[in-house]
């Protein structure tokens, strides 16, 4: 795909009030810095200070880099400014080069997109550097990394091979005559093509988890009224974002907090009491609890008596922490319990989290490499369907329409990590960027 970058495009690292912002500058154009605002140039590739002037007047002393193309960020020229963090400075440097011929300020992600078009990286690795810059917990970055790293991109090449292989393969079968086609030829065939569709079928279930350790792990909070539903989602988020009292159904609707597990980004919600009401706005928070319930990934469900009985228990396979709370009133060992808390003495919180860790661990695939986006996922189930489809026809009999199955797998697969010929599936990718990436 070709782009005309006629423009050179510039912003800032940030938008606000800071110590230092970055101002980056890529495109023909970009050379032309030092002249614009009236410094010495400076060698490639190397921090030096830089007076930077406007009608005469030092406005900043700051770093500057130069970084040519095509060994830069985007492979264009580059210029990068280190200024002091005014948005006065900020937004007079703005103006300075929006008087300038062909400059003009960067969209969402176009930093990005150029590297992408220049062939600096894939697509693939893009999205992950969009990842990257959003990461909050320590287990996203490293799924952002592996993905930079060329991880997913590897794998996606490999299947890639594998296609173009099977069609190698179905020209061998084409080319020989009826007489001539050695009996396993057909039969390896069809077991190459088995050994990827099982592969693909796994890689698409192991994305479920990837979409939530992109996302968020949600944990639900349950239990009747007044059995420390809100003490304890209080106690795990280390402030008061629940009302507490000892008035029953004072929860009315669904409390969500956020909190990094161990590297894991978990949501904590605090649930309405699920009883017997005639109060109209209770009611609606229980509704919504059991909503929740379904869509939970772990439900921790609070009795304070022993009665652990959960509505909809039979509707999903949940996983569910059987929470003794207020152990501190009533230490007694409950039967279905499997762990016991008192919020008041700050007992059992610590193992609680253990617990509701090692659940998360015990779901994660061993394998790192992970389609982690819905165009990732659904590309390859377009791969997974060609290939389904293709198993239904004759290989001897119906060749043509093997080959151009297998053309469509290929075209499928290869878009996973390249750029796709349609500008609203970029602008659709990229306006999800921060400016200045």
């Amino acid at each position: 795909m070709q782009e005309n970058f006629m423009e050179t495009i510039f912003a800032s690292s940030n938008q606000f009030v800071s110590a230092i912002k970055v101002v980056r500058i890529s495109g023909t154009r970009a050379k032309d810095i030092p002249k614009i605002f009236k410094f010495k140039k400076t060698k490639a590739k190397t921090f030096q200070i830089r007076s930077i002037k406007h009608n005469g007047k030092v406005i900043d002393k700051a770093p500057v880099v130069w970084i040519p193309g095509p060994n830069s960020y985007t492979g264009e020229d580059m210029f990068e400014l280190y200024i002091h963090g005014s948005t006065a400075l900020e937004k007079l440097i703005y103006n300075l080069l929006l008087k300038e011929k062909r400059f003009k300020i960067a969209d969402k992600g176009e930093f990005t997109k150029r590297a992408l078009l220049n062939g600096k990286l894939d697509l693939v690795q893009a999205e992950a550097i969009n990842d990257l810059v959003n990461s909050e917990t320590q287990k996203q970055l490293e799924l952002a990394n592996s993905h930079i790293e060329g991880g997913l991109t590897n794998c996606v090449f490999n299947w890639r091979q594998q296609l173009i292989k099977l069609s190698a393969n179905l020209e061998a079968l084409i080319d020989f005559s009826d007489e001539e086609i050695p009996k396993n030829l057909e039969v390896v065939f069809l077991k190459n093509v088995n050994n990827l569709i099982l592969e693909l079928k796994q890689k698409i279930e192991f994305s479920s988890f990837s979409t939530t350790l992109k996302n968020g792990f949600n944990v639900l909070i349950i239990g009747k009224p007044n059995v420390g539903k809100s003490s304890l989602m209080n106690a795990i988020i280390d402030q008061e974002v629940s009302i507490v009292t000892d008035i029953p159904g004072t929860t009315r609707d669904v409390i969500e907090k956020k909190i990094d597990l161990n590297g894991y980004p978990v949501y904590f919600s605090d649930t309405a009491g699920v009883r017997n009401t005639s109060s109209k706005i209770e009611k609606e928070g229980i509704k919504k609890t059991k909503k929740k319930m379904l869509e939970s990934d772990i439900i921790l469900n609070l009795s304070d008596d022993g009665s652990f009985h959960m509505p909809l228990i039979n509707k999903k396979n949940l996983n569910v922490i059987n929470v003794h709370s207020k152990e501190d009133l009533n230490n007694t060992i409950f039967k279905n319990e499997n762990i016991s808390i008192s919020v008041k003495k700050r007992k059992g919180i610590d193992e609680l989290l253990k617990m509701i860790f090692k659940m998360l661990k015990k779901a994660e695939p061993k394998e790192s490499i992970l389609l982690t986006n819905k165009r990732q996922i659904n590309m390859t189930k377009e791969v997974l369907k060609a290939l389904k489809r293709l198993k239904r026809l004759s290989v001897k009999n119906e060749t043509e329409l093997v080959a151009e199955e297998l053309r469509l797998a290929i075209s499928y697969v290869s878009s996973i990590t390249s750029v796709v010929d349609v500008e609203d599936i970029l602008d659709n990718i990229f306006s999800n960027f921060c400016i200045g990436k």
